[in-house]
């Protein structure tokens, strides 16, 4: 098998003829049409309906034109990281989750830059319950997280290690009115709707004694949303569809901006901490070159 032949049958499903992909492809129509049928005879199966007067696909062409363009654009990205390994050695992996992508991220990834222009470094972006599987089985060389005061993760490993960048708490938001008031008025209603996390996440459950609680016993709390996603939960926020608690880095310039006014007098907030790991030994050269960056001069969080 080829893996033109793959291109060929896509083009041919942009192309809506044999000509036009035929063209795409700068190849004769004989010899595009020769080129489908050997991908045909690879897979045992026919692709096109050819007694229709129209290009049609049959159908199991059509339930699988998605799971080949996923493969053909995987393959073509492990091409691209082979050859930059050969030529430039193995990248370091950090993997963090969702929230820390954008809010502390940004800084720590300028700040590499800045002083190690030269290491190759990867960001995965996932949920923090993925991150730190990642990281546990070696699929990553450094994590950055959120973590809760006086419970930091992975202690029980001494060969691992860490190192505290800073702290935030989660804030309490909600959208201001035109004079800059919050536009729920927490001393004169009794209706409060909450945008909430997944019980099941990290931040559902650093929220679920005392502060949910205490605000369910003060007031009538309505779930209008439910979420593990921070950035989900700050954009209703702004369209004032109801009160959420978010990480401060990730709202600051809305706060001083005055779209979002703090509720953390009224219903306060747990302090997040914000660690970064990494295990000595994994192999990648930048990621050794990285935690000592980490270690030395850390931008503020």
């Amino acid at each position: 098998m080829k893996i033109e032949w793959i291109e060929d049958f896509l083009a041919l499903i942009e192309a809506g003829t044999f000509s036009q992909a035929a063209e795409r492809r700068h190849v004769t129509q004989p010899a595009f049409s020769r080129r489908i049928r050997q991908l045909e005879d690879w897979l045992g199966v026919e692709l096109i309906d050819r007694h229709s007067p129209r290009l049609t696909l049959l159908p199991h062409a059509k339930s699988y034109e998605s799971s080949l363009r996923d493969w053909l654009a995987h393959l073509y990205a492990l091409r691209g990281r082979i050859r930059a390994d050969a030529k430039h050695g193995p990248r370091a992996i950090l993997t963090t989750q969702h929230t820390l992508t954008v809010s502390y991220l940004p800084r720590l990834l300028r700040h590499f830059r800045q002083h190690a222009a030269d290491a190759r470094l990867q960001v995965r972006s996932s949920d923090r319950s993925e991150c730190i599987r990642d990281f546990q089985r070696g699929d990553a060389d450094l994590l950055l997280c959120n973590e809760l005061e006086d419970a930091p993760l992975l202690m029980e490993r001494t060969e691992i290690e860490r190192v505290l960048l800073g702290t935030e708490r989660l804030v309490p938001v909600c959208a201001a009115d035109r004079f800059g008031q919050p536009i729920f008025d927490l001393d004169n209603q009794n209706r409060l709707p909450l945008l909430g996390y997944d019980p099941n996440s990290f931040l559902g459950s650093a929220l679920s004694s005392p502060y949910l609680l205490d605000l369910q016993r003060r007031y009538d709390v309505e779930l209008v949303c439910e979420t593990a996603f921070t950035i989900g939960i700050r954009e209703l926020s702004l369209a004032g569809l109801g009160i959420g608690w978010l990480p401060h880095g990730l709202i600051e310039l809305e706060l001083e901006a005055g779209r979002l006014v703090s509720l953390a007098e009224q219903l306060g907030g747990p302090m997040l901490v914000v660690a970064c790991y990494w295990q000595p030994g994994g192999g990648a050269s930048a990621a050794e070159q990285l935690w000592e960056l980490i270690n030395a001069r850390p931008p503020t969080v």
